[in-house]
């Protein structure tokens, strides 16, 4: 027979309420950056949308930026995930792959790679935030491809290095894809974008 979970704790349950509330405020953002682009919006239209008052969002966000940093690391959650996709292990067949996963995932979350690509200025605080959670977020990806460097299937190079120009790529074909070209030959891009990694990653 089926075991009953125990009934959730008072903690529990108020921890599961954060969660759900966090959630909304961020599905608000989300919505309002989209709309009004991040210099556009406020604090107090995210509230209204989320249908809190504007102090309830400043005590899980100090500010509009940590809510625009919390979506931009929401992307980036996506494509991580995507990445984690069943791969074959030769260049080729790996790269193009993951590839195939991560655009299927910004396909999917479309709006909020628009809203993360269009919006942040690189001269703000916005940009620099994200270009240090972006570094972190390589470094998964670095170590494949050391891993790679020491199989012999991945050229030697500096890993965190290679890591970033590969990301960089990833990042423009994505734009060019889903916001220049609205999401059209998406499977041109795929292939395009991954014959030029896999001829950077091969050793000579």
């Amino acid at each position: 027979m089926p075991t009953t979970a125990p009934p959730a704790t008072s903690q529990q349950k108020r921890e599961q309420r954060r969660t759900a509330r966090r959630d909304a405020i961020l599905a608000a953002a989300r919505k309002i950056f989209q709309r009004q682009g991040y210099d556009g919006a406020t604090v107090a239209d995210i509230a209204r949308e989320a249908g809190v008052a504007s102090g309830t969002v400043y005590l899980y966000f100090p500010s509009k930026l940590d809510l625009f940093a919390a979506l931009n690391a929401r992307l980036f959650e996506v494509i991580n995930e995507a990445m984690q996709v069943t791969a074959p292990s030769d260049v080729l067949g790996g790269t193009g792959a993951r590839i195939r996963a991560v655009f299927a995932a910004c396909a999917e979350h479309r709006d909020l790679l628009r809203l993360i690509l269009l919006n942040p200025d690189p001269r703000t605080e916005v940009a620099r935030r994200m270009k240090h959670a972006d570094e972190e977020r390589s470094r998964p990806l670095a170590e494949l491809l050391r891993q790679g460097m020491v199989a012999g299937t991945v050229r030697q190079s500096d890993p965190m290095q290679l890591a970033r120009l590969v990301t960089g790529v990833v990042t423009i074909a994505l734009y060019q894809c889903f916001v220049q070209s609205d999401g059209r030959d998406v499977q041109a891009y795929e292939n395009t974008l991954t014959r030029m990694i896999v001829g950077g990653l091969t050793p000579e």
